[in-house]
C-alpha cells in the first residue's frame, strides 16, 4: 500500500467518548480499554509522523439547539441530543488530549453532523485532490460512525481498510459483529500494525 495513495481517517476521538469524564464515555469505556483503541491510535500517529501520509479527523458537532437533527431525530442521534453531546461550545467537542500532540500531521474537516465522514460536502473532493485510493479507518462507534464511513468508501470506488484495534463501541458483541459480518464485505480488517508493514 503505498503511502502517497493512502489515508487514514479517525472520527469520534473527542471527549464526549474517550475522556472519563464524558457523556458518552460509560457507553464505550469497556470496548475501548479493551481494544486500546487509543493507544493503538496513538501509537499508529507516532509510527507515521513525518512519512507524509494523510490523515483526516472528522469530528462531530452539533449547534446549542441540535437544530440539525431536526425536531424529531432518532436512533443514535436522538440519543446523542438526549445526552447533550457534543454540543458546540463544550469541551466534549474537544479532540481528545493524547492525540494533540499529532496535531501537526492530522487535517481536521469539520462538518460532519451524522453517522458518514463522507456526509461532509468537500471529503471526497479532498480525497481525489490528494490522489487519495486508499481509505484507512479507525475510530468511534465501530459499528455507526467507521462502519458507514467504511460502507461509502467502498461504493465510490476506494479500497478500505478497517483497523480493528482503533476502533470501540458499545458491546464486544457489536464490535464482534462488524468485524466478522460487515467488514470483510466491504473491506479487510487489520492491525495497526498490521497496517503499518504494508506502507510503502
Amino acid at each position: 500500500m503505498k503511502i502517497k495513495e493512502t489515508a487514514i481517517m479517525l472520527t469520534g476521538f473527542q471527549n464526549d467518548f474517550c475522556s472519563k469524564n464524558g457523556l458518552l464515555y460509560n457507553a464505550v469505556k469497556k470496548v475501548l480499554i479493551n481494544n486500546r483503541a487509543i493507544e493503538n491510535t496513538v501509537d499508529l500517529l507516532e509510527k507515521t509522523k513525518g512519512n507524509g501520509i494523510l490523515t483526516i479527523f472528522t469530528p462531530i458537532v452539533f449547534t446549542e439547539d441540535y437544530r440539525e437533527l431536526g425536531s424529531n431525530p432518532t436512533g443514535i442521534l436522538k440519543a446523542v441530543k438526549d445526552a447533550g453531546a457534543f454540543k458546540k461550545g463544550t469541551e466534549g467537542i474537544e479532540m481528545i488530549k493524547e492525540l494533540k500532540p499529532y496535531i501537526d500531521q492530522i487535517t481536521v474537516v469539520s462538518g460532519k453532523r451524522g453517522l458518514c465522514s463522507f456526509g461532509i460536502p468537500e471529503m471526497n473532493s479532498i480525497l481525489k485532490e490528494h490522489g487519495i485510493k486508499n481509505v484507512v479507518l479507525g475510530g468511534l462507534l465501530t459499528n455507526i460512525c467507521v462502519e458507514s464511513t467504511a460502507r461509502t468508501a467502498y461504493d465510490k470506488g476506494y479500497t478500505v481498510t478497517i483497523l480493528k484495534d482503533c476502533t470501540a463501541c458499545k458491546s464486544f458483541l457489536e464490535q464482534e459483529f462488524s468485524e466478522k459480518y460487515i467488514f470483510p464485505l466491504i473491506g479487510d480488517i487489520k492491525t495497526h500494525d498490521e497496517f503499518l508493514k504494508e506502507l510503502e
